[in-house]
């Protein structure tokens, strides 16, 4: 009887203990996903960041023929190229935005891309590979000082938003044109 009057009261000091760090680990659980769907949250703004700027580009004639779908291609797997995959079959200009998925920067696989979400965690960003300017594709990424390094819009984030920044004479090369209005919202960098 002595043992169990013991071991009760020494439980019931640790009681609030074991409670405290129960709470504790349960809003660690509780953090997890909210800090998964922010960041799917941060992706998915991303990505329609990317599809309103396809908006206010304007590409040489020759890129762009008839009716023929804007491609916008993401390079690898990435959740932004995840979220970027809704865009498949929506207006976009004067035509529809057709996604699609490439396995590297080899022309043969940019050659039909309009627009190219390069990841920033990819390994052509890490070797610093470029497409091509004389292909006409939009560089877009995520990765940091992407438009100082020669990209053409570099995706940054400052604070709790979502900003851009624009090499415009690497667009201009590549014969792109950015509109005005999007301008007026960039960060224009050389």
């Amino acid at each position: 009887m002595k043992f169990l009057s013991a071991f009760f009261a020494t439980r019931a000091k640790r009681l609030p203990l074991v409670v405290l760090t129960a709470f504790a680990v349960g809003l660690g659980m509780a953090g997890e996903p909210y800090a998964e769907t922010a960041l799917q949250r941060e992706d998915r703004i991303k990505a329609a960041l990317i599809f309103k700027l396809v908006k206010f580009i304007d590409w040489p004639a020759q890129a762009l023929a008839g009716k023929d779908p804007l491609q916008i291609c993401a390079l690898g797997s990435s959740a932004v190229g995840d979220a970027l995959a809704v865009v498949d079959g929506r207006p976009a200009r004067d035509r529809l935005a057709q996604f699609r998925r490439i396995g590297g920067l080899a022309a043969a696989d940019v050659k039909s891309c309009h627009v190219l979400f390069i990841p920033a965690g990819s390994r052509e960003m890490v070797a610093g590979t470029v497409v091509p300017k004389s292909l006409g594709v939009l560089t877009i990424s995520d990765a940091p000082d992407f438009a100082r390094r020669g990209g053409m819009i570099g995706l940054v984030r400052d604070e709790n938003k979502i900003g851009f920044e624009i090499n415009l004479h690497t667009a201009r090369d590549a014969g792109l044109a950015p509109g005005a209005s999007l301008l007026e919202l960039a960060i224009i960098v050389d």
